[in-house]
């Protein structure tokens, strides 16, 4: 059966283990919604940064990198080694999240459902699993410094946000996350 191993700085996460999941991410988001590869080590040793992994026989199946923050817990990336998309495993990986987390809001950024067809199908993937998508206008930073804000839609678990409370995890995310403030 699948092992799930959380990573934090506590139970710091190895160089090779680093470089196999940064393989991943890269291949799986577009420059512009991820960081380069030592900026992501970087980050990966805040105190609020955390990996979880699902693993069979010691290999990696896919990971999680998510923030806990002030009462709530940011989904940064996630993603599923590309030759076993399809089987569940993104599911069990959310469901594992959702299981550490109990009593604390997740929220996680997403494409616009009128972006594209995968668009689409990832905000109903995410909404079978409790998510839903909030009527907020929100632009993640740019990770680069030649690179634009890219417009996402900011999802939570179970219910959408008040405008205030979106705000507030929108303050929080950009503070914490990608090092600037809202008014940048």
């Amino acid at each position: 059966m699948y092992e799930t191993t959380l990573y934090s700085p506590e139970n710091p996460i190895s160089d090779e283990l680093f470089s196999e999941l940064y393989k991943i991410l890269e291949y799986s988001f577009p420059y512009d919604e991820r960081r380069d590869f030592e900026h992501q080590l970087e980050k990966s040793k805040s105190p609020e940064f955390r990996t979880m992994t699902l693993s069979e026989n010691g290999k990696v199946l896919g990971f999680l990198n998510f923030w806990e923050l002030a009462g709530f817990v940011y989904l940064e990336h996630f993603a599923v080694d590309k030759s076993l998309r399809g089987k569940g495993l993104g599911s069990e990986l959310i469901r594992q999240l959702c299981g550490i987390c109990t009593g604390k809001t997740i929220v996680l950024e997403a494409e616009p459902p009128e972006l594209n067809e995968f668009s689409a199908r990832r905000i109903e993937f995410y909404k079978r699993l409790g998510f839903c998508t909030n009527p907020f206008t929100y632009f993640q930073p740019s990770y680069h410094k030649d690179g634009k804000p890219v417009e996402l839609v900011i999802m939570s678990q179970e219910k959408p946000l008040s405008e205030g409370d979106f705000k507030d995890k929108v303050r929080e995310i950009y503070r914490k996350v990608y090092d600037k403030s809202c008014e940048e």
